[in-house]
């Protein structure tokens, strides 16, 4: 027997999935959040205390997003009356030419922002050392995320919008009967609804293992790192450590590091690789060393007050990825617009997910997007016939 109707139900309730459902019944459509797991769960990769948020991209088709989620924070800050991120600035330090690069994306948007060479990053922030291989961009509008604040302000927003959260209830199948009517089986129960949209992260290929692309998640080592004097400790903290961003192109060594949100007295320090997850898209028992020790070689090269020999604590997160390591926003396929995804963005997707959950839910409601992201359309890797 066939449960509840619902205009949209969304798959999936990390960061992605409960921004994505908010628009959705901000927009007058009657929408379910589907969670496999209970609300706030560490399986994924949207649990944690801290995230970066930042202009500053490789890319400029990023650069919108993060406008449109710095605008939807603020007017959310405001409706909670909840401080839901700190700007501390971000440091992204790369060898090559990689920063004049960004500052030329910024440029173009207008974004402020600064451009050190290496040997200049000291006099700004005493706890790190580089020298003239490097150069430095400073965005002032970076800072942490207080990622957990967030996934909870947007879940309890969609419920007082008079949105249904359903915990510990996977999806176990789902598909079309008449070309306008998606029917999904749960562990639970049947449901009919107009629009399905995955925010599933690695769960993707599980849903989708037919797809024309590849999507291979991982799992990262989280390292936290503690001074080596403890005298030193407030240089690690919010008020002191920035954001950072750093890539040696040369060893293609990438990291990122935030102050210690997470744990008080320990900065996190993350190698952006990690070892491949399990059959069941499970964590690795434990990950390979070498995601602990090259982290642990740059913190002793650059950031002399952090001792680098052994982390204070590790955990894992699961990333997952496109090919191309470009969001998914938008139907899985050009001639289907009932099912859409948005997936494919660790290492960035975090602080996007306000302005990727409102063009979805745009898209489910047959509306032209707000920010244009026709860039991270599925549609790019299917097949010309």
């Amino acid at each position: 027997m066939v449960g509840k109707a619902y205009d949209v139900i969304v798959v999936g309730a990390g960061i992605f999935g409960s921004c994505t459902a908010y628009h959705c019944q901000r927009l007058g459509l009657r929408t379910l959040l589907l969670e496999q797991y209970s609300l706030g769960h560490s399986n994924g990769s949207s649990h944690g205390k801290s995230r970066i948020i930042r202009y500053a991209h490789t890319d400029p088709e990023y650069v919108p997003l993060v406008g449109d989620s710095y605008l939807q924070i603020e007017e959310l800050e405001k409706k909670r009356g909840e401080k839901l991120w700190n700007k501390l600035g971000l440091l992204w330090a790369a060898t090559g030419n990689q920063v004049d690069s960004i500052s030329g994306h910024l440029k173009k948007h207008n974004i402020d922002h600064e451009v050190l060479p290496g040997t200049k990053i000291t006099e700004r922030y005493p706890q790190f050392k580089f020298d003239d291989k490097w150069t430095a961009l400073i965005d002032p509008m970076g800072g942490v995320i207080y990622a957990n604040k967030w996934l909870k302000a947007f879940q309890e927003e969609f419920i007082t919008l008079g949105g249904t959260i359903q915990d510990n209830e996977p999806v176990i199948s789902y598909g079309e009967t008449d070309n306008v009517i998606v029917n999904v089986k749960t562990s639970t129960g049947e449901y009919k609804t107009n629009k399905i949209i995955f925010t599933v992260g690695c769960w993707i290929t599980k849903f989708f293992p037919n797809v024309n692309f590849q999507i291979k998640p991982i799992s990262l080592a989280v390292c936290y790192w503690n001074a080596k004097d403890e005298k030193n400790n407030h240089l690690l903290d919010e008020k002191h450590f920035p954001v950072v961003i750093a890539k040696n192109l040369e060893k293609k060594e990438y990291f990122f590091a935030l102050p210690d949100t997470d744990y008080p007295g320990a900065i996190k320090l993350v190698l952006d690789e990690g070892d491949d997850l399990a059959g069941d898209l499970s964590h690795p028992t434990k990950n390979n060393q070498e995601l602990v020790t090259i982290p642990g070689s740059f913190i002793k090269d650059h950031i002399p007050v952090i001792d680098g020999s052994s982390p204070y604590k590790v955990d894992q997160c699961k990333y997952t990825n496109s090919p191309d390591h470009h969001y998914l926003i938008g139907p899985v396929s050009s001639e289907n617009s009932k099912i859409l995804v948005g997936g494919c963005g660790s290492g960035s997707g975090f602080k996007t997910a306000p302005g990727i959950g409102r063009s979805l839910a745009e898209m489910a409601a047959g509306k032209s997007t707000t920010v244009d992201v026709t860039f991270f359309s599925p549609s790019r890797f299917e097949t010309p016939a």
